[in-house]
């Protein structure tokens, strides 16, 4: 087999001849052989059973959380903690009621997608930690809401003026 193309100097490319409507045998390329009966399936990636239990222990410790803790009852707390008569107003009795229901979403889709990821083989461990922080800012901002809008509150604050 000769190549009939001109010898490329030092630092050029050798011209390329134009494509030929049909492939050569050499051009195509060769068709994968059936696998045997009897072979292994393709190796698949380990589990990493140290992120699994990571994330199993974080999830139960999120449930644990979300199913003790009552958004109201916390609030109350402040309010006796701060020795202020308890949250006034509707918004109290409603925001705090969106707090939990809000907890325990985020704590549902949490679980769904720490399950996925495990199921796919990939880390884990961070969607619980990312899931608390979030709860943990949703509620925040729920709170911080109910103390803005309480009068008996912003009554104790002004004091402090």
């Amino acid at each position: 087999m000769t190549d009939e193309r001109p010898r490329p100097r030092y630092g050029e490319y050798a011209p390329v001849p134009p494509p030929s409507a049909t492939p050569t045998p050499a051009q195509q390329a060769p068709a994968a052989p059936p696998a045997p009966v009897g072979s292994p399936a393709p190796v698949e990636k380990p589990r990493n059973v140290r992120d699994i239990v990571i994330t199993t222990l974080l999830l139960l410790l999120g449930v644990f959380d979300v199913s003790t803790a009552d958004f109201a009852y916390r609030l109350s707390a402040t309010y006796q903690f701060l020795a202020i008569d308890g949250p006034s107003g509707e918004l109290a009795g409603s925001l705090s009621t969106l707090g939990t229901v809000l907890r325990w979403a985020i704590l549902v889709v949490t679980i769904v997608v720490s399950l996925v990821l495990i199921a796919r083989r990939r880390r884990a461990f961070w969607v619980p930690l990312a899931g608390y922080v979030l709860a943990t800012v949703v509620t925040g901002v729920l709170a911080l809401v109910i103390l803005l809008n309480d009068p008996a509150y912003l009554a104790w604050a002004a004091q402090f003026q």
